[in-house]
């Protein structure tokens, strides 16, 4: 986990020049959620106007920044595009369309899932950017038997993480952000990792998050065993994690497992 730096203290250096490439002043607003980056800000203009700017010190990790960057021109219309770059004083900024929203509210009941479904349609018909990713296989194969690697075969562009708080619903929908772990695999992936989250996040239980993701156009071309595969592979993976000591992991871990021997 990268320890996030507010915007107000950042350099003055940095957060004049972002001043001088916006044309004018703006407000700053740090997100409650996320912790992939350095810093990260919504940035409201005076003519209403937003921007989302994240960013990496020098001496951080630049490989998620750039391949947010180097992605977006082939992410579906639902995620933010990606507007400049920058390299001032120690930081590499990104700056995004800005999207003034709210977390989804994944619970069962919640009218919010439909634009999430709608969302995740959009995403299942992307195919591989012209950029190496990871595949699914060099993500989830670790706790995947030799015999049952073909499952996580695909060129599907995969955004891995549904979180609540990576869907960001607003008056136009639901819109996927934080593009930091992009994948290719099957296109019925992001589905399954989004039961995971329905039952994480929103608190439901296997079948009402399997009336859910069913939803999903690209799930119907998901095989049984398939399914078993991969959820067993994302629960391991994420008890993995929690025994790392991360006190956060653990509720999703849980969640993971329960998804998992849903499909046993």
């Amino acid at each position: 986990m990268v320890e996030r730096i507010a915007w107000r203290d950042l350099p003055a250096e940095v957060r004049a020049a972002v001043a001088t490439r916006l044309g004018g002043g703006f407000a700053a607003r740090d997100p409650r959620d996320g912790a992939n980056c350095g810093t990260a800000a919504l940035l409201t203009l005076d003519d209403g106007r937003t921007v989302f700017v994240k960013g990496q010190a020098d001496d951080g990790p630049l490989d998620e920044l750039d391949r947010e960057e180097q992605i977006n021109p082939a992410l579906p219309s639902c995620a933010p595009r990606v507007l400049w770059r920058m390299h001032i004083s120690g930081w590499h900024l990104l700056a995004f369309d800005g999207i003034d929203g709210e977390r989804a509210d994944y619970a069962a009941d919640s009218p919010e899932l439909d634009l999430v479904v709608q969302a995740l349609a959009k995403l299942g018909g992307c195919l591989a950017p012209g950029t190496p990713l990871m595949t699914a296989r060099d993500r989830w194969g670790y706790y995947v038997a030799p015999g049952h690697q073909r499952h996580l075969f695909g060129l599907n562009l995969l955004h891995t993480d549904p979180a609540a708080q990576n869907v960001l619903i607003d008056g136009t929908g639901a819109h996927l952000v934080d593009w930091a772990w992009p994948a290719l695999g099957p296109a019925w992936a992001d589905a399954a990792l989004w039961g995971v989250r329905l039952i994480s996040d929103g608190g439901q239980s296997p079948e009402q998050a399997l009336r859910w993701v069913s939803r999903v156009p690209a799930w119907s071309k998901a095989e049984p065993e398939a399914l078993r595969v991969f959820t067993a592979a994302e629960a391991d993976s994420w008890e993995d994690v929690a025994a790392k000591g991360e006190p956060r992991i653990a509720a999703i871990a849980r969640a993971a497992r329960a998804w998992a021997a849903y499909w046993v």
